[in-house]
């Protein structure tokens, strides 16, 4: 930032004179007022580094999902207590904390954030093994949420620097293939040490191995490794940002977290002067309140209703918070009826989706009675096969059809959706495994054909300066709705029914709901350009300059 003027690029355009000069050891321009034409070689080692944290982010998020049989006999819990660990308590801790890493990503070291929050999700899966109760368990999944919360905001503002446009959604999606490939690593070593504990703990010296139950051995190997992982993302190169806000660091925390996390909220909503702001506010925490006390009246979850309502408190506020503290921000993000269409579209996808995937494993454990080590190796395997193949072909599908129809990645997230239907039906009519195995192969390859290209589509809906928070926005409101909704409603409808099937059935009624969603985005999308959006951000105050002439088509 020079004088209060922010740099853009215009993306696509292919028409205006770059800025001269470059980073130094980066490859990327010194000023944003050049696009980045061709990724270096070193771009391709940050993806790398990156997607193997990702892969971490998955393998310690979705460890559970394997483990969720055992830890339900040991700690004597109902599928609905289990629901709300494999996602609810995660999800909603992740959203309130990762409101502001969003932000915050967009001002610090991006690299330095992530390794800080690859450290304290690392450590929180492992402390997880020593859990004695659900409260406990509960509490070290918070403390997983809270460091995977920096992830998302830094890996995609990261990518999205060193990559350019039109390969930006293969770069995304390649870094999203090391999550579902961190998922079925949690299947495959989860699965394995869950079964073979037993043995394998009589190569460890003295007698604490052995002490152990599978499920905790399993909480502490696949945590520690991210402790060395996260001293070399700390020594990854930092690009060079221009418009980047310049913020001592104490002010940031305050103002990020006081804007996210209650409740801090209503002094930064007070000293804003804003009564009206204030007045707002107050309802929305009454209404959520209302509805959270009628709900737990209703099931009796106290724990999930309660961290529900906490999550979506948070992300509105946030939203409202925005408003009033960088319009043009707001304007592209959550007052853009375009982004917040693709953004509730995309996350009722990934709660019809994702609920399924979370459960699969404990439904074949215990319906088809495989053992946690076949169950595991057999779902993983064909999880990182499949998965993998579906994000890297959805991400190059998409940088190529996009171009003559840019809700390309609208249409790719339905096709999904559609997709998986079918394929749940052939899952959940098998009696036997080589049934149920074909049927999940075609499920995973369905569910992860859509994640890179819509990252990519987040990304191309905003500013540059404004990257790390709308990938953030997404990926929370998503989680808050796939992960912390999800595995709590197949849970609670297979408490309530006695039937396992029937919970995964229920949720997808929410198929018909992402189909209207992502038509009204792609409605909208198609009059989008990037003209559009740079007025809007100029008329909420953005100030922008270096910039040639403004293109007409979509970008």
């Amino acid at each position: 930032m020079v004088g209060g003027v922010v740099a853009l690029p215009l993306e696509g355009a292919g028409h205006f004179t770059a800025a001269s000069g470059v980073a130094r050891g980066t490859g990327l321009p010194k000023t944003e007022s050049a696009v980045v034409e061709k990724a270096t070689p070193y771009a391709f080692y940050v993806l790398a580094v990156l997607t193997i944290a990702g892969l971490l982010n998955f393998l310690d998020r979705l460890i559970l999902s394997i483990l969720a049989q055992s830890i339900k006999v040991d700690l004597q819990l109902t599928d609905a207590q289990l629901g709300f660990l494999l996602g609810t308590g995660f999800a909603v801790f992740y959203s309130v904390v990762g409101i502001a890493m969003g932000r915050i990503a967009d001002v610090l070291s991006r690299t330095r954030l992530m390794a800080t929050g690859l450290a304290t999700w690392s450590i929180m899966t492992a402390a997880g093994a020593g859990a004695t109760s659900f409260a406990g368990l509960g509490a070290a999944r918070i403390g997983v949420g809270v460091g995977e919360a920096t992830a998302n905001p830094c890996s995609h503002s990261l990518i999205s620097d060193y990559f350019p446009a039109r390969n930006r959604a293969a770069a995304l999606g390649t870094y999203v293939a090391g999550a579902y490939l961190g998922g079925a690593a949690a299947l495959v070593l989860g699965g394995y040490i869950l079964q073979h504990w037993g043995s394998m703990c009589a190569g460890v010296p003295g007698d604490f191995a052995c002490g152990i139950k599978g499920w905790q051995a399993a909480l502490l190997i696949v945590g520690l490794p991210g402790l060395p992982l996260a001293i070399l993302v700390a020594t990854l190169r930092e690009p060079h940002r221009p418009g980047k806000e310049e913020v001592p660091l104490g002010r940031l925390l305050i103002r990020e977290f006081g804007a996210a996390i209650p409740p801090f909220t209503l002094v930064s909503l007070y000293r804003t002067g804003n009564r009206q702001a204030l007045t707002a506010n107050l309802l929305l925490i009454a209404l959520l309140v209302g509805l959270a006390v009628g709900l737990i009246v209703l099931t009796g979850d106290v724990a999930q209703w309660s961290a529900i309502a906490l999550g979506a408190y948070a992300i509105i506020t946030w939203g409202q918070a925005q408003k009033l503290r960088d319009l043009p921000f707001y304007r592209l993000t959550f007052g853009c009826p375009t982004y917040v269409l693709a953004m509730l579209g995309g996350a009722m996808v990934a709660c019809a989706t994702g609920a399924v995937n979370a459960w699969s494993a404990a439904y074949a454990i215990r319906e088809l009675h495989m053992s946690p080590a076949s169950a595991g190796g057999t779902l993983g395997l064909i999880m990182a096969s499949t998965s993998a193949l579906g994000v890297i072909g959805g991400g190059w599908l998409a940088d190529r059809w996009k171009q003559s129809d840019p809700r390309a990645p609208l249409w790719i997230a339905a096709i999904s959706m559609t997709g998986t239907l079918p394929a749940l039906a052939m899952m959940l009519s098998a009696t036997t495994p080589q049934g149920f195995l074909p049927g999940f192969a075609i499920f995973a390859l369905f569910t992860s054909g859509w994640a890179g290209a819509f990252a990519a589509m987040i990304q191309d809906l905003v500013l540059p300066r404004m990257r790390g928070g709308a990938a953030s926005a997404f990926a929370l409101v998503n989680i808050v709705i796939s992960a912390g909704a999800g595995p709590y409603w197949v849970g609670k409808v297979s408490t309530l029914t006695g039937s396992l099937a029937w919970g995964m059935i229920s949720v997808q009624l929410l198929a018909p709901v992402a189909f209207v969603l992502l038509y009204l985005a792609g409605r909208r999308l198609r009059h989008e350009t990037a003209a559009g959006r740079l007025a809007r951000a100029e008329a909420a105050g953005e100030k922008i300059a270096g910039l040639a002439p403004i293109p007409t088509s979509p970008a």
